[in-house]
């Protein structure tokens, strides 16, 4: 795990698994690093290079009618 992360995205990890942590605290890093992976997710589909533009709109069309008529 070194280096391989930036020092706050390990830092958030530590407050995770440290046992001595208060819950609250755990929990607020626990929604940091769900949110910054959001973000990365986010970031990732909006750059992916290898997903047709229009091919990913038809798709994301048929999600959002799927989801109208109750078939989520």
């Amino acid at each position: 795990m070194a280096d391989k992360y930036g020092s706050y995205i390990q830092k958030l990890m530590t407050v995770v698994i440290d046992s001595e942590q208060e819950e609250f605290v755990q929990k607020l890093a626990w929604a940091e690093l769900r949110r910054l992976g959001d973000a990365v997710e986010e970031f990732l589909d909006k750059h992916d290079q290898s997903v047709d533009p229009q091919e990913q709109e038809k798709t994301e069309k048929k999600l959002l009618q799927e989801k109208q008529n109750g078939k989520d």
